[in-house]
């Protein structure tokens, strides 16, 4: 691959991330990336149709980081699997910080941000929950349920991704672990 593309792919890259983390995705335009990478528009394009690709780049790098990280084997139910995956996940976020805050921060795209979640919430937690058993003791309707507990991970995984001084990712799997739905489903 030619030295010029991947310098000029990398400096895209890079300033789309500072824009986002700066002024916030919905308000970078191609111009605002251009001057900041030092690139031309025709360079740009050359990379990307415009910013909802790229940030499509980043969603299949991050999906397919993650599953590749967090998926080794499907495991059957195990506290000691889900643990594991969500050590793996807070692992990738913690090498991939400038990325990740950027992308996964208040001034990130939504509905991004509700694709990776469903995602993660997939991959890493719903196929560990019975939610027929848990909503037939709970009384509640599994969609509610879902809504909760993905919302409430995605919320933990947010203020994690805020502070300076962060858990570890085995501290922070911990905090999930017992905030979590997946406790409770062992005594169902």
């Amino acid at each position: 691959m030619d030295v010029r593309y991947v310098r000029a792919e990398d400096a895209i890259t890079k300033a789309f991330l500072k824009l986002v983390s700066d002024i916030g995705f919905y308000a970078i335009t191609v111009k605002d990336i251009t001057d900041l990478a030092d690139v031309s528009r025709g360079t740009f394009y050359q990379h990307y149709d415009d910013k909802y690709a790229l940030l499509n780049s980043f969603e299949e790098k991050i999906k397919a980081d993650l599953l590749a990280a967090l998926i080794p084997g499907r495991i059957p139910f195990k506290e000691d699997a889900v643990k594991e995956r969500v050590i793996r996940l807070f692992t990738y976020c913690e090498q991939n910080l400038y990325m990740m805050r950027a992308l996964f921060g208040r001034k990130g795209d939504a509905e991004f941000q509700q694709r990776m979640k469903d995602m993660l919430w997939e991959e890493v937690f719903a196929q560990h929950i019975n939610y027929a058993g848990l909503t037939k003791k709970l009384d509640i309707p599994a969609d509610y349920l879902r809504e909760y507990v993905n919302s409430s991970h995605y919320r933990v995984f947010q203020t994690w991704l805020e502070k300076d001084k962060r858990e570890s990712p085995e501290e922070i799997a911990e905090i999930y672990l017992k905030l979590s739905v997946i406790s409770p489903v062992k005594k169902f």
